[in-house]
C-alpha cells in the first residue's frame, strides 16, 4: 500500500484510487467482493460522483461501506445535474439531459443530495466535475469554501478544467489565504496533453493531481494483446479498439512495455499504471476493476518503481502515437465538433471579459 497527502492539504489518500463509476452492470454482492478486496488491499480512497448512474453508485457505497467510513477516503464531485434546464449540455441519453450546473444553490444540492446517499456527514474532497462557464468559477469555489466551513466538506477540488480556468481557481483561494487541494484530470500514456500546461503548474502552486482513465478502459493492458473476441466487441463502442488504431497501441506496447513487464513478472496493466504513478506532479491514479483478479493486476504496480531510462523509453514510444479517436465520423460530424468546441471557447471568452 502506498499513500501521499493530496497537495498542500492533510488530506492523505491511496496513490491508486478505487474508481467506483459503471460498476451497476454487475451484480451486487461481486460489486461489494471487489469494493472490500480494494479496501482490504490498500485502495481506501474512492471515487465517486453523483453522476455516475445518476446517483445509483452513491447509494450503491453509502449501503456497501456501512460501519467502515472511518477506513476510506470519499472523493466526490459536483456541478452536473439533469433536473434544470440551465448550463451547456455535456451529453444526453434517450432518458436525460445532462448539463452543466456551477451555480451555488445547484452545488449545495449535490453535496447535500450526495451526503444522503453516501450515508455520511461529509465528503473528504468534493471537485467541481466540469465547469460551468455561464457561471464564474468563483462562485462555484465560495460555495464550496461555505461549504467546507460548515464541516459539509474537507477540501475543495476541480475537474476537467482548462489552464486558464486552473489558474483563475488558485489565484481566487490563494487571494483568501487558501489552496485548492487537488486537480483531477484524463493522463495515461495515450493522452498527455497535461504535460503541457497542466501537470507543470500543479507542481508549481502546490495542487495534487488525480489521473483518470490511466489505462484507457483497457487498452492499456494484457486484454486488448490477448483477448481478440474481448477486443472485437469493445471496437464496435470505441474506436480505440479498432485498426489502425489498434495495432499502433499494440506494436508501442509489445515493444516499449511487454519487455519490462516480463522482467518484473507484472501485467503489461501495472507497468503502464506504474509510468503514470512515476510522472512529476501526478500523486494518484483512477483504477476500476470488475474482479479480484484485475484489482491484483492494478496493486502490482504498487511494487514497480520505473527507473528514469525506463519511463523515458516507454514515454518516448507512446509519443510516437497518434490515434484517431473519430474513425466514424463524417466530415459534417467532425465540422460540427469543431464548432462546438469554438462555441466553448468563446462562451469562455466572453464569461472572462464580463468579470
Amino acid at each position: 500500500m502506498e499513500r501521499a497527502r493530496l497537495g498542500q492539504s492533510d488530506l492523505e489518500v491511496s496513490t491508486l484510487v478505487f474508481g467506483s463509476m459503471g460498476r451497476t452492470r454487475q451484480a451486487e454482492s461481486e460489486r461489494r467482493r471487489v469494493l472490500d478486496a480494494a479496501i482490504d488491499s490498500g485502495l481506501t480512497s474512492i471515487d465517486t460522483a453523483p453522476l455516475y448512474d445518476f446517483g445509483d453508485v452513491e447509494r450503491f457505497l453509502g449501503d456497501a461501506l456501512g460501519g467502515r467510513r472511518d477506513r476510506v477516503e470519499l472523493l466526490s464531485k459536483v456541478g452536473l445535474r439533469w433536473d434544470e434546464d440551465h448550463g451547456e449540455v455535456l451529453f444526453a441519453t434517450p432518458e436525460r439531459v445532462v448539463r452543466r450546473d456551477s451555480r451555488p444553490t445547484a452545488i449545495r444540492r449535490d453535496v447535500e443530495e450526495s451526503l444522503t446517499r453516501l450515508r455520511t456527514d461529509h465528503l473528504d474532497l468534493c471537485q467541481i466535475h466540469h465547469p460551468d462557464r455561464r457561471v464564474p468559477i468563483e462562485e462555484a469555489l465560495g460555495e464550496l469554501t461555505r461549504l467546507r466551513d460548515e464541516g459539509k466538506i474537507r477540501h475543495i477540488g476541480v475537474s476537467n478544467v482548462a489552464a486558464t480556468e486552473l489558474a483563475s481557481c488558485i489565484a481566487f483561494l490563494g487571494a483568501r489565504g487558501d489552496a485548492l487541494t487537488s486537480l483531477q484530470l484524463h493522463y495515461s500514456l495515450l493522452e498527455r496533453s497535461a504535460d503541457l500546461k497542466l501537470l507543470p503548474s500543479c507542481l508549481a502552486a502546490g495542487v495534487g493531481t488525480l489521473a483518470y482513465t490511466p489505462l484507457e478502459a483497457g487498452a492499456l493492458s494484457s486484454r486488448i494483446l490477448d483477448d481478440e473476441a474481448g477486443t472485437r466487441a469493445r471496437g464496435e463502442h470505441d474506436p480505440v479498439f479498432r485498426e489502425p488504431n489498434l495495432g499502433r497501441i499494440r506494436a508501442a506496447l509489445a515493444d516499449a512495455v511487454k519487455p519490462v513487464a516480463r522482467e518484473r513478472s507484472a501485467s503489461p496493466s501495472a507497468i503502464c499504471l506504474a509510468w503514470v504513478l512515476g510522472q512529476p506532479g501526478v500523486t494518484a491514479a483512477i483504477v476500476g476493476a470488475s474482479s479480484e483478479a484485475q484489482l491484483a493486476e492494478n496493486t502490482a504496480s504498487w511494487g514497480i518503481a520505473l527507473s528514469p531510462d525506463e519511463l523515458a523509453a516507454i514515454g518516448d514510444r507512446f509519443a510516437t502515437i497518434v490515434l484517431d479517436r473519430d474513425l466514424d465520423a463524417t466530415l459534417g460530424m467532425k465540422i460540427r465538433r469543431r464548432l462546438g468546441r469554438l462555441r466553448e471557447r468563446l462562451t469562455r471568452i466572453v464569461a472572462k471579459g464580463a468579470e
